[in-house]
Formats: C-alpha cells, structure tokens, sequence
C-alpha cells in the first residue's frame, strides 16, 4: 500500500509540473502533449457588488446562530438538569484546545504554564491576539471567542464567494460555499478555535493573489502565517500564479528576460512577506524558553505529533481503523473519516489537474500532504475543513449533475449535525 501510495503521488506531482510549465511559457513538444496540460475551463466568471457581499456575509451570520440555536436544543434533550443558562452555552463550546486560547489571550505565552513548562507555545498567535482585541468591547473570554469565530467565518465566506464567482461564476461559488458550510466537521468554523481565522486570513490571501494586488497577498500572508504553520503554502501559491501569469520562459524566449527581472523586483518582491508570521511566532518561542523551535519539541512532547511520511501516517490511520483493538468511538470519530477523506481528495486532485487553475490544486495537494504528515493525527477531520479547493472542485462537478447537488448537502448535512452532537457531547471530535 505505501508503494502504491507513493506511485499515485509521484504521478500526480510529474502531471502538475508538467501543466505548470507549459501553463508559465513552455512550449509543449507535440500537440498532443499540450492538449492533455491545457487549463480546460468552461465556465465564465462574474464580479460581486457590494449588495452580493453584505447578502454573503448575513446569511453566514445566521447560519452560524442557527448552529448556535441548534446545539442549544441538543444540549436541553440531552441534559438532566433544570436550569440552562447562557454560561453554560458558552461552557458547551468551550472544548478541547479553546481553554489554552484564552489563557494566552489573558495571561500572555510566558504566562501560561503547565506542569512546569511552556506547552502552548505550540498554538498560533493571531487568533489570542485578535481576542483580546475583541475582549475589550465584549467582557467575557468565551464569548468574545465566538464573536471573533463568527465574524471571521463571515468574512472568509465573503473572501471565498468573491475569489469563486469571479473564477467561475455566482452559482457554483454559492454552491461551493454551501458545501463547504455543511461539510461534517465545518461547525468548528463557529467554535472557540482557529478555523474560521485561518480560513478568512487565507481566503482573503486568494482573492488577492486572483487580483494580482501582490502588496496585498504579502500584507494578507503576513496574518495567514500568524494563524497556523500552513500560512507559507500561501508564498507557494502566489508564486504559481505569479509564474503562470507573467509567463516567465515565454518572455525569456522573447528576450524580455529584464522585464520579468523587474516585476520580480517590483512585484514579486512582496511575496517575501508571507514568512514574515513565522518567523514572528519562531521568535516568541525563543523569548519564552530560548528556542525557536521549542513548540516542536512540545509537540512530540506532550501531543505526540510528529513529522513523519504521509503514507505512516496512513498506515497508522488504517491500523487503529481496522486493527481491531479500538474503541468504536475513535474509529466513527477520527480514523474512519480520515480516510475517507484523504481517498475523496486524492480522486478530486486528478479530475481538478486539467479543469480548475494550478493554484488550487497545488494548495490542495501540499495542505493535504502536510496535515497526513504527522503521528497520531486526531484532528484531521477538523483541519480539512480549510481545505476549501475540496468544495470548489465538488461544486463544480456537481454543478454539472445538480441532480446530486442536493443529496451531498443533506448527507453532509446529516454528518454535520452528528458530529457537532459528538462535539458536544466530549466525545474524541477535536
């Protein structure tokens, strides 16, 4: 299974480099070639007004309030006590990684100790930072989490209906979005974590690379890399478009190699802001314990992460799936899903190589390989959810067959409402 693994992989990466390099300016060597590499597209883009983005942004408002109402039913059929107040809403959402948050939030890294170390050092800046912000005008910690949640998932939807319609139009873009909001585990978008904040920081990052406003993608990928590791994929992504649009082979052929020279210098040049997050997280981790690298050291520590080959981690995956000696819980929870998911994506990968624009793919691909990189990956399910080409390809194809549009959503749907019980409910949903 590794090798085959591995073959599908090398495959799909010769395929895309292929694409690329024709896509940049490279003369294919026969017809037949530069048939198979060429972008096959058949959709026309639409631009968004003013009224599509305040009509986006609400309706993601309400949806989210209406998860919020939802999980408030459950937790009333599911509880045994006779009173229910807000607090305790608040203390349903408040699971897994959100307590650590908000201690940053208040207390600051150097603050927030654990059996005499450091250990959430581990998590990303900018979404402690922005709560304290939020803080300010809203008192409590918890709710100022799901304030900042909400609002965040409402603007990267904004950022993401935007970027989709003007690539293929306003209706798979709704769709897409519609897809990407029931999608089983997206109700961590409205949770106390950092879904949503990556998901806006890094939409709003591809909406500027498709403007070409390279100033902006760097500033965007400054905030992007402050929110998780996966920030600098946005630097990769750039640097596709940026080849694939200004068509450098092409321009040297013409001999107008000082040319791409200056926009590289004049252009080009802001995408060396992206890394800038992580080296201001690098940092932090150097003032609280002295070294830079200290959240990986907690990481293998004390979360058992480590960096691995994708197809151990897989084998892993498998193995507690269907080793026989795990709790049913983990296995319809995490190891079960986190399959299904990677094989749904790797097929996706192949049918999106021709039909939608290198960039995405290319997100899609290294994001995937990254988050299936690491041991004992528990929240894999959580962690796709940003994988959002995943919903532009889907909503693409299911454009093309609406006949099953509507029955992904319901069982998206369906999937969607059960893990958020199981969220709520403690059960291993992190």
């Amino acid at each position: 299974m590794p090798v085959v693994l591995t073959a599908i992989v090398i495959v799909f990466i010769v395929a895309w480099f292929v694409c690329f390099a024709c896509q940049s300016g490279v003369t294919a060597s026969n017809a037949k070639l530069k048939l198979f590499v060429t972008e096959k597209r058949v959709y026309q883009g639409e631009g968004v007004n003013r009224k599509d983005i305040i009509y986006i942004f609400v309706i993601a408002l309400i949806f989210r309030i209406a998860v919020y109402i939802a999980s408030v039913v459950y937790l009333y059929i599911f509880s045994e006590e006779t009173t229910f107040g807000f607090a305790d809403f608040l203390s349903a959402w408040n699971r897994w990684d959100a307590p650590h948050y908000i201690d940053i939030a208040s207390k600051g890294y150097a603050g927030c100790i654990q059996d005499g170390e450091h250990l959430f050092l581990v998590f990303f800046p900018l979404y402690p930072w922005l709560l304290r912000i939020v803080h300010v005008v809203i008192n409590n910690w918890e709710a100022a989490c799901l304030v900042l949640s909400c609002l965040a998932y409402a603007a990267g939807s904004c950022f993401f209906y935007a970027l989709i319609s003007e690539e293929y139009g306003k209706r798979i873009a709704w769709k897409s979005l519609v897809l990407l909001s029931v999608y089983p585990f997206s109700f961590f978008f409205g949770a106390m974590m950092t879904e949503s904040l990556f998901l806006c920081t890094m939409m709003a990052g591809f909406y500027f690379v498709k403007k070409h406003n390279w100033l902006a993608v760097g500033l965007t990928g400054i905030f992007c890399s402050l929110c998780r590791v996966q920030g600098i994929l946005l630097f990769g992504v750039a640097g596709v478009e940026f080849f694939v649009y200004y068509k450098p082979f092409e321009m040297f052929k013409q001999h107008k190699g000082k040319e791409f020279i200056k926009l590289l210098f004049t252009k080009g040049i802001f995408l060396f802001l992206i890394p800038v997050g992580n080296f201001i997280y690098f940092y932090i981790n150097y003032k609280v314990e002295g070294n830079p690298f200290q959240f990986s050291i907690y990481q293998k520590e004390h979360w058992y992460h480590s960096t691995t080959y994708f197809t151990n981690a897989l084998k892993e995956i498998w193995g507690q799936a269907f080793g026989g000696n795990t709790q049913n819980t983990m296995i319809a929870s995490v190891w079960l899903p986190e399959l299904v998911i990677f094989a749904v994506t790797i097929i996706l990968l192949f049918y999106g190589l021709r039909r939608h624009p290198l960039k995405y793919t290319a997100f899609l691909f290294v994001y995937t390989i990254i988050n299936y990189s690491v041991t004992f990956l528990i929240s894999g399910g959580r962690y796709m959810s940003c994988a959002f080409p995943l919903f532009i390809i889907l909503g693409e194809i299911l454009d093309r067959h609406p006949k099953f549009y509507n029955m992904v959503v319901a069982v998206s749907s369906v999937f969607f409402a059960i893990y958020m019980a199981g969220y709520l409910s403690w059960k291993q949903i992190m």
